[in-house]
């Protein structure tokens, strides 16, 4: 039904044909008690259309509430509340539009209601799978007791849902046991009085509010301290997002287990008060002058929206690493051979720790559910993925391989136990572990 009509039914419908019959064809016949009968369906149409009509008018949709982060997986409660008079005789409910995805539209029925009265009404969605989805608008349909009229009208305008990728808990990591140079946050808590942060010149790009005035006038070239705040490292998540490096669809998919684990490595990471960034399709998410709470939003935000990137996505996320001060590495790579992470070891800041989630995507091509779809994929093999993770075991990068049987929590226990650096690339992986 179009929005803000008022219809019959298949039901008034048929009293109005059967009615207009019965005016035109009573006279004829001369039966009286027949054309009483027409007018008498007729008028009950017009009836139920005028009482319909005015109560659709009756209401207004006065909030719209939502929960403000949902995760896959996770239900989560949508509130309307909605002012006006329902009286009897007319049966109103609210209509709010939602994606199949989320569970389909919701129908809640309004009760009876005194004039100026409000009431809250809900209902829950859920979905299995992350996204940025439209709610709305609602609309408040009115139908008689007879049921041959229904009207129709649009209250508010659509909100989006933003249903975040899932979000593992994940063993502790301390930069210090990763060999690196420059310290983990907890270290590093005492830091050094600015004056005594590390400085470079600028370069294009460079956030102003980070030039260090006092070397920039010494030395009469602008300079920019390495790390704002000291004590408070940044960590770079790369997340690789090419078309055509992910295989399998949906939930399932590898793409979908590559953002839940860099979602995953960015709510641990920033809950240890690392300053986190995110790099795909060759740039940053969020921008850098956001503030620490909307840039740990920003991101779990971007990952919910994310699809597939162009298939230079890679190369130019390294082109753009090669250009950033770091504290900590996290690479999650989709289809990858050496040729492809070769930048990655000229692009690593110098003495930056690394870790390197390498997915085998041919695994999923191969999953059941892709296997019943007919699908194959003869263009990866554990030996390309092999040799990409000896070149990038050689540079001093912690590696681990990621199939869809694996979970995230299991793949970064692998990558930051203390003997990661000794795992050959072409040894079996480790025994799955088996909760006590």
């Amino acid at each position: 039904m179009r929005a803000g009509a008022t219809r019959p039914t298949a039901r008034g419908w048929a009293f109005c044909v059967v009615g207009l019959l019965a005016l035109v064809g009573a006279p004829a016949l001369g039966q009286r008690d027949i054309l009483r009968i027409g007018v008498l369906l007729l008028v009950l149409v017009l009836v139920a259309a005028w009482s319909t009509h005015r109560a659709v008018r009756t209401l207004e949709l006065v909030s719209r509430s939502k929960d403000e982060l949902v995760e896959a997986g996770v239900t989560s409660t949508v509130r309307l509340e909605v002012l006006g008079r329902a009286g009897a005789g007319v049966r109103l409910v609210l209509e709010d539009a939602v994606p199949l995805a989320l569970g389909g539209t919701a129908r809640l029925p309004v009760p009876r209601l005194r004039e100026g009265e409000t009431l809250d009404l809900e209902y829950r969605v859920r979905s299995e799978v992350r996204g940025s989805y439209p709610l709305g608008p609602a609309s408040v349909v009115a139908g008689d007791l007879f049921g041959l009229v229904r009207a129709r009208r649009v209250l508010g305008t659509p909100v989006v849902l933003d249903v975040l990728p899932r979000v593992h808990p994940l063993t502790e990591l301390s930069l210090g046991e990763l060999g690196g140079t420059r310290g983990s946050s907890g270290g590093a808590s005492a830091a050094a009085a600015p004056d005594d942060a590390s400085i470079r010149e600028y370069r294009v790009g460079d956030d102003l509010r980070r030039v260090h005035w006092r070397s920039t006038a010494r030395r009469g070239t602008v300079m920019v301290r390495l790390d704002e705040h000291p004590g408070r490292p940044d960590v770079v998540v790369l997340l690789d997002t090419r078309e055509g490096a992910h295989r399998g669809r949906g939930a399932g998919s590898s793409l979908e287990w590559a953002v839940s684990a860099a979602a995953s490595a960015t709510a641990h990471l920033q809950r240890r008060r690392h300053r986190v960034r995110l790099l795909h399709d060759g740039a940053y998410d969020p921008p850098s002058e956001l503030d620490e709470t909307s840039a740990a939003r920003g991101i779990m935000r971007s990952l919910a929206r994310l699809g597939t990137g162009a298939r230079d996505g890679l190369a130019r996320s390294v082109t753009e690493l090669g250009r950033t001060e770091a504290t900590l590495l996290v690479a999650v790579l989709g289809d990858v051979d050496e040729d492809d992470v070769a930048p990655l070891l000229a692009a690593r800041p110098l003495g930056v720790p690394a870790l390197a989630v390498l997915l085998r995507t041919g695994d999923w091509a191969s999953a059941p559910a892709a296997r019943a779809r007919g699908e194959r994929d003869d263009r990866t093999g554990p030996d390309r993925l092999d040799r990409a993770r000896l070149v990038l075991s050689r540079a001093g990068w912690r590696t681990a391989v990621a199939g869809p049987e694996d979970t995230v929590p299991q793949v970064w226990a692998r990558l930051t136990r203390l003997d990661a650096r000794s795992d050959h690339p072409s040894s079996p992986p480790p025994a799955r572990e088996v909760p006590s």
